[in-house]
């Protein structure tokens, strides 16, 4: 074995390379030590900050507007006030400025944008404005290869020590490819808490539900009606909702929860790009949903799901039993590995009572399941601490604030009960598996007053 010639120089040389790598080791140190102090005032003096919203009329109410130069296609959707200043990489505290949070921005834009810089302009309530770098621009993950993609944009926001302070009103983005971006900018209103006193205080132990978006006229009432049924008995107390395209009876049944105050419903008007964005832009709705719940509405925990999709706690009477049990407050996602019930198999009605005029919900006559679980983060969903997320996949949470982690739920502990319509593999290896039937009862009974409610002419959501 040849001895580098590193090794052959004077023992002076390497003497003086290990103190080079000392001073190096205690630089870096210094410098980190310093960063987590200047964390930890800045953390301080900012809950020592009055917040006022600036715009209390705004209904939070949000839809896709065009960017700028229409026929590029570049669009934007929300803006979220991020109290969060951890995930700020370069926060500033001196005798002028300090920062106090930044600005989550939700686009749909070209997934290879040539842009370096994005800026966003912010509008105060006077109407001033001003124009800020974003720190973090991109595709989220997900692209599957389309053109387009969902994007998260985050711009930092300092407030000056000098006069009082201001939160902005509005947002745009503004970026050199799309000229009129910045000639005319689209503005959109920025998003606060609903309670500004509830911005450092802890969050509601409760479950939000974020609902993967119904498109394709979609229809199946009894489906829809079931699930959320079996999410509130879970322990579920809010639901979002986002629609490109959906029959009368299921926007009946979605403005019912509506008024109820059990749902927040929402117009997802993405048809420009239902053919050059992953599932009707379905990243960038997560994205928003989590944000919905985190910063709006305070929520601690948020099951970001599909429509044919349980999680089903296998120890734990419910979802929400499980959560306040193992929940040891640094999780960013309980992560619910997949198997599957397939749609195509035979009905087993033997739970359901004579009594019901609903008698085929998904959840109590499928009952043979794969006996294959998936491995975690392949369509796996997770039940997320709306707090730790920065940015959120379908499948997966990509990445959480500092100090939190995943944690992938043992699949004896607990499962994502996916009931398909159409099987990925017919000839896999199917048990049988009676786990949802513990709340038939309670769930028949729901789904039948559900539907009288909303259609009192018949009683039946699955004549549609």
């Amino acid at each position: 074995m040849r001895i580098p010639a590193f090794w052959h120089r004077p023992r002076v040389t390497h003497f003086a390379f290990l103190i080079f790598i000392v001073y190096v080791f205690l630089l870096f140190s210094y410098k980190f030590l310093q960063n987590e102090r200047l964390r930890e005032d800045l953390a301080k003096a900012q809950r020592q900050l009055i917040f006022e919203r600036p715009n209390p009329h705004w209904n939070y109410s949000n839809s896709w507007r065009r960017i700028g130069n229409t026929t590029l296609r570049h669009e934007i959707y929300s803006a979220y006030f991020d109290a969060r200043t951890d995930i700020v990489g370069h926060v500033r505290m001196d005798d002028e400025q300090m920062t106090i949070g930044s600005l989550r921005i939700f686009a749909i834009l070209p997934e290879r944008l040539r842009d370096s810089t994005i800026n966003c302009i912010v509008r105060f309530s006077d109407f001033s404005s001003q124009e800020i770098k974003a720190e973090e621009a991109g595709a989220m993950h997900d692209v599957h290869n389309n053109t387009f993609a969902a994007w998260s944009i985050m711009c930092p926001l300092h407030a000056s020590r000098l006069s009082p302070m201001r939160l902005p009103q509005a947002v745009a983005l503004a970026y050199a490819s799309n000229r009129l971006s910045h000639l005319s900018p689209t503005f959109i209103q920025i998003s606060y808490p609903r309670n500004m006193t509830n911005m450092f205080g802890r969050s509601r132990p409760t479950i939000s539900v974020c609902v993967g978006p119904l498109h394709e006229n979609y229809s199946n009432v009894l489906r829809l009606v079931e699930f959320v049924e079996m999410y509130r008995l879970q322990g579920a107390t809010h639901f979002y909702f986002y629609y490109v395209e959906a029959s009368e009876e299921v926007r009946r049944v979605l403005e019912h929860y509506q008024r109820m105050g059990l749902a927040d419903v929402f117009e997802w008007n993405v048809q420009a790009h239902m053919q050059d964005v992953h599932y009707a832009g379905i990243v960038a709705q997560f994205n928003d949903c989590v944000y919905r719940a985190n910063v709006v509405d305070n929520f601690r925990y948020a099951a970001v799901v599909d429509l044919d999709e349980v999680v089903m706690p296998l120890k734990h009477n419910t979802l929400a039993d499980y959560l306040r049990q193992c929940d040891e407050g640094r999780t960013a996602g309980f992560v619910f590995r997949n198997v599957f019930f397939h749609r195509r198999d035979s009905n087993d009605t033997f739970n359901a009572p004579s009594h019901v005029l609903n008698r085929l919900l998904y959840t109590q006559s499928k009952v043979r399941r794969t006996l294959e679980v998936m491995p975690a983060y392949i369509r796996s969903k997770v039940v997320v601490n709306a707090r730790a997320i920065v940015e959120m996949g379908n499948h997966q949470v990509y990445r959480s604030a500092p100090g939190y982690a995943d944690h992938v739920v043992h699949p004896t502990v607990g499962l994502l009960f996916h009931y398909r319509d159409k099987c990925i593999n017919c000839k896999m290896v199917l048990i049988v598996d009676y786990t949802a039937r513990r709340f038939g009862s309670l769930l028949f009974d729901r789904v039948d007053n559900t539907c009288l409610e909303v259609f009192l002419n018949r009683g039946i959501c699955d004549l549609v």
